[in-house]
């Protein structure tokens, strides 16, 4: 008994030791991730020491992440060290705590959800899902036109038995699933010896342009035919936002997949893949022996996934009230619709996405059941600056091409007052608008703006900024239509001026471009040096012009012939009438600046003839020197001993002189006098350039003025 109690006392002290050890590695542990922490942390800010506004930018988004979030990598990498029989236990649990918080947050019922962490990864899961066994055609993937084509080279590239098919419309909008073009492909497909239709991929909120499809008609065709049919798009989670809905409403599809990364408006967060349609009847296991080692086909492509994915939506589920998680896509849903329905009273912008206003898209549309009448939500907004209310309009050029112009600059400006807006550009090289009262088949290449605050994560625009934007989009609205008319007239208002010119010029979304043509040169018959002073008058008037007024800028000048000679470029104008008043003032610059040019070219050749006076007396006064001095006396060393022997007089009456040119009698004259007198001596000639006449009258009436009191 005796020699028991030491080793229990002794096997308690090494208990105890372990304990304050493990207390110990646990406290020394947390100080070092929080200084590695603070230390990358305040490395990465060191960049941004100079940008106070993206530093707090991010320091919101991070601090959002972890009120909402939190550190789950700490989890993840916990349950990734699992064994993985451990992992098949403790995935149920969390994974059905999830679907249900889900089905309560969007009102959805589905069989099954799946976190994934790429875009790709989410469509090979739902197509290997999906995916009919002991098939050996190709399965028929139907797809919209606006399908991003990288996502399908992926696909084609990871899963080698499937194809895709695109479904043109003809009808409507390219971005919507023509529902008849849809039933007679499936009609030629289905009885394909190498192929067989398989899945079709609708809209509801498409990427680019927000739009829905029919996806309660186009769901009975796929239940018709035995076809999958997924939905992607970011109305899916608009949901969560009506008051009531009653429990048969649900999203009429076979499964789909939304970013609630977007919707949540927080960082790092997975694609969520909800299955409404269950697939026993699908996937049903062909081999008797094979194992099952999870209760659902999905959670082996849980368990082989980044257990991230799951964790974060779990976390969140566990942190976050509904208002926090929706404040994001209901702000954004808001702002579009204020956009939108703001936009609609300036005239002048054409509303893309609006273009069914015969028709309202409600959830009737999207969801099976006793689906709400309420009006589907805005994601985005797209829109540009169209005006057909201009008379003149035949009078310009390219028309299309220039309104693409008129769109960029209304960009740049309102992206340049607004960066919080965030503004996107869509150019025409990759974007097309129908025109008006025309089929879709006669689609043009356009400019548009887009407005979409779903995919920005910083909620920073209220309405009071809203308002200041759309005050700025109706100012630049004016300004567009008053170029749009001084363009259009430019030509008529240019030939009432004799010295200006009107000239064609593309890429350019101000009025257009001037050429002055001075009074002396005859613009239909030109040379090298009338050529040279016109682009001389046209810097000239550019240095003058743009001194008071950004409207001027100087162009041209090209290799080519036809561009070598320079023009005046003008810029947007606020008002029609400022036309005639940007002429008006290029047409008496232009006269002064040729006057001056003229002035100045008369007293070069002045002074050319002279320099040439001036050296040729020189020349001859120094021969005449030289006669007089004799030529010893030119001689290095002979010299010397001549002016020893024979000093030379201080004095000569030969001594050269030097020559100065008065400019306001145009005369040259000799430096004698300068130096006799220590000053210079000033003589008037009635031959003086007539800019001196004036003051020299005035001299004259003031002299004759004082003799006149003395007299008296």
């Amino acid at each position: 008994m005796t020699s028991e109690k030491p080793d229990i006392e002794q096997n308690d002290k090494v208990t105890t030791t372990n304990e304050s050890s493990i207390v110990f590695n646990e406290e020394k542990t947390m100080e070092l991730n929080n200084r590695l922490k603070n230390d990358f942390m305040s490395y990465c800010f060191s960049f941004l020491h100079e940008d106070e506004e993206a530093r707090q930018c991010i320091q919101i988004v991070w601090n959002k992440y972890l009120e909402c979030v939190g550190d789950v990598a700490m989890l993840s990498a916990f349950f990734d060290t699992l064994p993985y029989h451990i992992k098949t236990s403790v995935l149920p649990k969390y994974q059905n705590e999830i679907i249900q918080w889900c089905e309560k947050l969007f009102h959805i019922h589905s069989h099954a959800l799946l976190c994934s962490t790429y875009y790709s990864e989410t469509f090979q899961r739902v197509i290997r899902y999906a995916l009919k066994p002991n098939q050996y055609k190709k399965a028929i993937i139907y797809i919209p036109m606006d399908f991003d084509p990288n996502l399908k080279i992926d696909l084609t590239s990871s899963l080698s038995n499937i194809k895709f098919e695109h479904i043109s419309n003809k009808t409507s909008h390219e971005d919507m699933i023509d529902i008849n073009r849809f039933e007679e492909l499936i009609k030629r497909d289905i009885n394909d010896s190498v192929s067989y239709p398989f899945m079709i991929i609708a809209n509801a909120g498409s990427a680019l342009l927000g739009r829905c499809d029919e996806l309660k008609e186009i769901k009975q065709i796929c239940e018709r035919y035995n076809i999958w049919l997924h939905v992607i798009g970011d109305l899916l989670g608009s949901l969560a936002l009506l008051s009531t809905i009653k429990d048969n409403v649900n999203i009429s599809c076979d499964s789909l997949t939304m970013d609630i990364m977007k919707l949540f408006g927080i960082q790092n967060l997975p694609y969520l893949t909800f299955f409404l349609r269950s697939t026993i009847d699908i996937n049903e296991t062909d081999e008797q022996n094979s194992l099952q080692r999870s209760s659902h086909p999905l959670d082996d492509f849980i368990l082989h996934s980044p257990s991230v994915s799951f964790l974060s939506v779990w976390s969140i589920s566990q942190r976050c009230s509904n208002e926090n998680i929706f404040y994001h896509m209901k702000q954004s849903f808001d702002l579009a619709n204020l956009l939108l329905t703001r936009l609609k009273q300036i005239k002048t912008i054409h509303i893309i996405n609006d273009e069914d206003n015969n028709e309202t898209y409600t959830y009737q549309r999207i969801c099976s059941g006793d689906a709400p009448n309420d009006v589907l939500p805005k994601s985005l907004v797209i829109f540009r600056f169209q005006s057909d209310n201009i008379t003149e309009l035949e009078n310009i050029d390219n028309l299309t091409g220039y309104l693409d112009l008129l769109n960029l600059w209304l960009f740049d400006k309102l992206s340049h007052q607004h960066p919080k807006i965030n503004l996107e550009l869509l150019k025409s090289v990759h974007f097309q608008i129908s025109k008006p009262n025309e089929p879709i088949q006669n689609q043009i290449a356009a400019h548009a703006l887009r407005f979409a605050p779903l995919e920005h994560l910083l909620d920073v625009i209220d309405e009071n900024d809203m308002q200041l934007f759309l005050d700025d989009i109706q100012r630049f609205s004016d300004i567009l239509i008053a170029t749009m008319t001084a363009r259009a007239n430019l030509a008529s208002t240019v030939s009432k001026y004799s010295n200006l010119l009107s000239i064609p010029i593309q890429n350019w979304a101000g009025i257009g471009a001037v050429r002055y043509i001075p009074s002396n040169i005859n613009p239909t018959n030109t040379d090298e040096i009338s050529n040279y002073e016109i682009n001389i008058i046209q810097s000239e008037l550019a240095r003058q012009l743009q001194t008071n007024d950004s409207a001027f800028s100087l162009s041209g000048g090209g290799t080519d012939e036809k561009d070598s000679l320079l023009y005046l470029r003008l810029g947007m104008i606020r008002k029609r009438e400022d036309l005639d008043i940007l002429l008006q003032k290029i047409s008496n610059v232009g006269k002064e600046a040729e006057s001056s040019i003229k002035y100045a070219e008369d007293m070069a050749e002045k002074i050319k003839a002279g320099i040439e006076k001036a050296e040729k007396d020189l020349q001859d006064e120094n021969l005449q020197l030289l006669a007089q001095d004799g030529l010893l006396r030119q001689l290095p060393i002979v010299s010397n001993l001549m002016s020893w022997w024979s000093p030379a007089p201080s004095a000569s009456a030969t001594a050269t002189k030097g020559r100065s040119f008065d400019l306001n009698s145009g005369r040259i004259e000799s430096t004698e006098d300068t130096y006799v007198y220590r000053m210079q001596i000033r003589r008037q000639s009635h031959h003086a350039p007539t800019h001196n006449d004036t003051t020299s009258d005035n001299s004259d009436n003031i002299i004759n003025s004082t003799d006149q009191k003395t007299n008296e």
